[in-house]
């Protein structure tokens, strides 16, 4: 196995951490922000965002559908949303970091990735491949978030997500 650099990159969003990590902790969002993604089904019982609970993906790259497999590995109501997954022979970890900032929220996309048998002659591009992957992710997050409005504040305020020390 060759785990490759982990990657980080950041965005600010004109929503707050509360509205952004209701929008992160909802399995159809993932269907709106992620690239190439064509399929996110929850496979696990019980609530999305817990974790534990596994999702099963599809990802579209060159003309293939690539099954992904995911689980939730952390999650931290307002602050974080971890997973771990696989994509064929390349196993990865990513999340999402949040942070108020500026009047919005600051959101921290990391990505690790680690490639196992032949993939690892694709080390040199499996960076570069990350870094575009975490860019499409956040410009997607982006647009996706700026379009998206809970269908009330309430929703939020009585949100079990919402934050007890807000």
């Amino acid at each position: 196995m060759n785990k490759v650099a982990r990657i980080e990159s950041s965005i600010l969003v004109p929503k707050t951490v509360e509205e952004s990590f209701l929008f992160l902790n909802t399995r159809e969002s993932h269907l709106k922000f992620i690239p190439r993604i064509t399929e996110f089904n929850q496979t696990s019982v019980g609530p999305f965002g817990q974790v534990g609970a596994t999702v099963g993906g599809v990802l579209r790259y060159f003309g293939l559908n690539i099954p992904v497999d995911y689980e939730i590995i952390e999650h931290k109501p307002n602050k974080s949303l971890a997973m771990k997954g696989k994509m064929g022979l390349v196993l990865f970890r990513d999340g999402y970091i949040l942070s108020p900032e500026s009047g919005g929220t600051r959101i921290i996309f990391w990505l690790e990735l680690t490639l196992t048998g032949l993939t690892i002659f694709f080390q040199p591009s499996a960076r570069l491949i990350g870094k575009i992957h975490a860019w499409e992710t956040l410009r997607n997050l982006k647009r996706e978030l700026a379009l998206w409005h809970p269908s009330s504040n309430e929703e939020i305020a009585s949100s079990p997500l919402r934050s007890s020390s807000q």
